[in-house]
């Protein structure tokens, strides 16, 4: 596993938690609390589907 595949399968899980999460706009909270790195957002729209959804699910190049 190279560095980069290192770095994207540590840091995908906590960006989906905060990517995923409601806004609190509804009580009284700003619209936009969502903190998250929109730098690794875009290097996640670069990834292909595949490697995206290995990232995601956790699964190995073989399937598993």
């Amino acid at each position: 596993m190279s560095k980069r595949e290192a770095r994207l399968q540590a840091e995908i899980q906590p960006f989906l938690k905060q990517y995923g999460r409601v806004s609190r706009r509804r009580y009284g909270g700003d619209p936009n609390d969502r903190h998250y790195d929109r730098a690794f957002e875009a290097e996640l729209k670069r990834l292909d589907p595949r490697e995206l959804d290995r990232l995601m699910n956790g699964t190995d190049e073989d399937g598993r």
